[in-house]
């Protein structure tokens, strides 16, 4: 939706209650796309009105028709209507939207929502797992939807909830005590940690006594042993900035990295300047058996047993050993954010396998009266392969995603190479990072996160259709026009279009239709913040880039006669290259000038 149909929703509102002298809401009136353009701009279905005035969709239209003809001056606007059963077929005036590009403005927001706060919890990385293509999926469409709530006003804190803790940790520990090398740790915590896990894992499968080892750094950790708790900062914090390394390779970087461990201990080292502490897991777990909410049992285990109309399976928050689980960590993490920051909203982008147990946490916060379980979303993603079969880290299936982003860079200079031999070496270096990276980023997020993702070099690596180098080598041609045409303001205001209105071309006037949708306040940046879904602005971004294409081989914009036509053309090309960089910057994917 947009302006235009904004408009036109009204416009009907007002003949239908003239006409009929009954009540009817604007929401009540939809508009859909005739499949041929040469149809109409718009349709408009009198199908549901036929139920309430015991008419036929025809004789609607028909009625609508010979009102607006009888009131041409006052419905001027439209410059046809034709009945196309059970559709009324819609053609606007030509001035009309011509009239739109003089007050289009790409950083003209119609929305404010700086008075909100919103939480983005996303990436969830393990410190002693290195980053793979998995990775692509939150980090990327989380990103994504930070910068489109920020474009919008909201305010946004955004945390990766690092996983560090766990039986993992104090294998870790035995593992670095055993076998550690400082100097790989600091090149590279991520790798080395995840080299002794794996040791020491199958070292254990072998040695029983092992087990105990581990189970004894626990105790020490846990009683706030200092070497043990120096070797959790150290693994902690190198593991953050090696995560964060790849991350911003792809304009990715969260607020806070709060691990699971801090909703666990009260007294371990903050790795950041975020607010302190006041209710452990273990504070939480007696909260919630106070409040009736959860049973502890006589064997010291704790359980929620969910109401029947919930139809969610019951969950233990406490073993018997008095240790907790994510259920616990993700209360305490709820309860945190919502006494700290007191969110409008707190968003879960986790992968869909995680839709019962984001249930069960958001259903407790919501009986403990914490927050209404209607601002806990989980916009889950579906998963990412290869195209032989599934990953498996367990088996190291994986593509490592600084190896993905080499191979990516490595793979454009050649490309780029068979094309140009012009660039200095330190400009191949830039342009083909910019093309082949954000390629892969833009791969992903034109995506539905609602839909399985096979991972295709070939897929991507092209410049055809909905691409990144598509998109970009056509605002690289628009940047190119806009240079050769020697003006630095192409934003003309033309005070009247009477004139030249019938020289102006379809594809012109379907160009302005699609940029003013950009800024308009219940269509593109919101419905991407509505739904969670930045695959729409991505899209968008593809739709605008061929309206564009097909502007600029029926319009010639250089070497037009008529002033007018070419200053707006010339108004249209700079629109479209200001509207395709500032929703890439959006999308956080660059836009260089040439190619």
């Amino acid at each position: 939706m947009n302006k235009l149909v904004s408009h036109i929703q009204a416009i009907l509102l007002e003949i239908i209650t003239e006409i009929y002298k009954i009540e009817v809401l604007e929401s009540e009136i939809s508009l859909e796309t005739p499949p041929k353009k040469e149809l109409g701009d718009y349709a408009f279905p009198c199908f549901w009105l036929s139920k309430t005035l015991k008419k036929w969709p025809a004789q609607i239209a028909q009625e609508i028709i010979d009102f607006v003809n009888k009131n041409k001056e006052k419905y001027n606007f439209f410059s046809s209507l034709e009945i196309a059963w059970p559709y009324l077929n819609i053609k606007i005036n030509k001035l009309e939207i011509l009239s739109l590009i003089n007050k289009y403005n790409y950083k003209k927001f119609e929305v404010n929502h700086s008075d909100k706060l919103i939480i983005v919890d996303y990436i969830g990385a393990n410190v002693w797992k290195p980053l793979h293509i998995g990775h692509m999926c939150t980090p990327n469409q989380w990103q994504a939807m930070i910068n489109v709530y920020k474009k919008l006003w909201f305010n946004v804190i955004s945390d990766s909830h690092i996983w560090d803790w766990w039986i993992i940790f104090w294998k870790l520990i035995v593992a670095y005590n055993m076998w550690w090398e400082e100097n790989k740790l600091k090149e590279n915590a991520v790798e080395h940690l995840f080299e002794l896990y794996v040791k020491v894992t199958t070292e254990s499968e072998l040695n029983k006594l092992l087990e105990e080892e581990f189970r004894n750094q626990f105790k020490l950790l846990s009683e706030w042993n200092p070497e043990s708790i120096e070797l959790w900062r150290k693994f902690t914090r190198y593991s953050i900035d090696s995560m964060n390394i790849q991350l911003w390779r792809l304009h990715i970087k969260p607020d806070f990295n709060i691990g699971e461990s801090f909703y666990e201990w009260l007294w371990l080292p903050k790795m950041e300047n975020y607010p302190d502490l006041k209710y452990s897991m273990k504070m939480i777990v007696e909260e919630l058996v106070k409040k009736w909410i959860a049973t502890k049992n006589d064997d010291n285990s704790v359980w929620v047993v969910f109401p029947d109309d919930t139809k969610i399976p019951s969950c233990i928050l406490q073993k018997r050993d008095w240790t907790h689980g994510y259920l616990a960590s993700d209360l305490a993490c709820v309860k945190y954010r919502v006494e700290n920051w007191n969110p409008e909203s707190i968003i879960y982008f986790v992968d869909v396998r995680q839709q019962l147990h984001l249930k069960q946490v958001f259903e407790i916060a919501n009986m403990a009266w914490w927050i209404d379980k209607k601002k806990l979303i989980h916009a889950y993603n579906w998963f990412i392969s290869l195209k032989d079969g599934a990953m498996s880290t367990r088996k190291w299936r994986i593509i490592k995603l600084d190896k993905l982003l080499d191979e990516a860079e490595d793979r454009a200079k050649k490309i780029i190479l068979e094309k140009r031999q012009d660039f200095s070496e330190e400009e191949l270096k830039d342009i083909s990072k910019k093309i082949w990276v954000w390629a892969i980023k833009y791969w992903y997020l034109r995506k539905s996160r609602e839909t399985d993702v096979i991972f295709d070099w070939d897929e991507f690596m092209t410049f055809e259709w909905n691409s990144w180098p598509y998109i970009q080598y056509a605002y690289v041609r628009a940047k190119r026009i806009l240079e050769k045409a020697q003006k630095s303001e192409h934003n003309i205001i033309l005070e009247n279009y009477e004139d030249v209105k019938d020289q102006v071309k379809e594809e012109s006037l379907n160009l302005i239709k699609l940029l003013v949708s950009y800024t308009s306040s219940d269509w593109i940046l919101v419905e991407t913040a509505e739904k969670d879904m930045p695959h729409i602005l991505a899209n968008y971004c593809y739709e605008l880039t061929k309206s564009f294409n097909a502007f600029y081989n029926n319009v010639d914009v250089l070497w037009e006669k008529n002033l007018k036509i070419k200053d707006l053309a010339l108004s249209l090309t700079n629109h479209f290259a200001e509207t395709i960089k500032d929703a890439f910057e959006i999308l956080w994917i660059e836009m260089p000038d040439k190619m």
